[in-house]
């Protein structure tokens, strides 16, 4: 069991790292002239080629009103592209303009410079962990997300005991 000042550490860190990873992205996106809202969806839109809103919100976790003014911006800045699907008139496809591609992969060529630097200036074994890690943090928080986990969740120490179970051959 985690105890009591680990935990809190750990989420002090967290909380930096937050903050960290938002500064960088903000400076990573910013040779485009993109919010790093903007950079997630040119991110998911380079990642599936095509697709339409509520298939992007979903894979964003936003609610389609708020992704549309952002592809509304993307639309109007040129990176981004919203056609009417043949199949469905009320259905718009978006995918990313050609601009968008050029965006997309300079925003991509920074990332991988910064995350690249990064993690060589961790001795190799760690930098190995935090590449584990990271996938296995992020699956668990979507598992619990949104699915009575905040802090006044009345099922959090029945919820514990099963990831508990769950995750028990789980490591690092």
């Amino acid at each position: 069991m985690v105890s009591d000042e680990s935990l809190r550490n750990f989420r002090r860190e967290l909380r930096a790292l937050e903050r960290q990873v938002g500064r960088a992205l903000a400076e990573q996106s910013s040779c485009c002239g993109v919010t790093p809202t903007q950079c997630y969806a040119l991110a998911a839109l380079e990642d599936a080629g095509q697709t339409s809103l509520g298939e992007l919100a979903a894979v964003l976790e936003l609610d389609s009103s708020t992704l549309s003014r952002t592809i509304d911006g993307l639309v109007k800045e040129g990176l981004a592209e919203r056609h009417e699907d043949p199949m469905n008139r009320r259905r718009a496809i978006l995918r990313l303009s050609p601009d968008g591609k050029s965006a997309a992969a300079r925003i991509n060529e920074a990332c991988d410079r910064f995350y690249r630097g990064l993690l060589s200036s961790l001795p190799e074994a760690d930098a190995a962990g935090v590449i584990r890690a990271v996938p296995i943090l992020a699956e668990a928080l979507r598992a619990w997300s949104g699915a009575g986990a905040g802090c006044c969740g009345r099922d959090t120490e029945e919820r514990i005991a099963a990831a508990g179970a769950a995750g028990s051959g789980r490591g690092l």
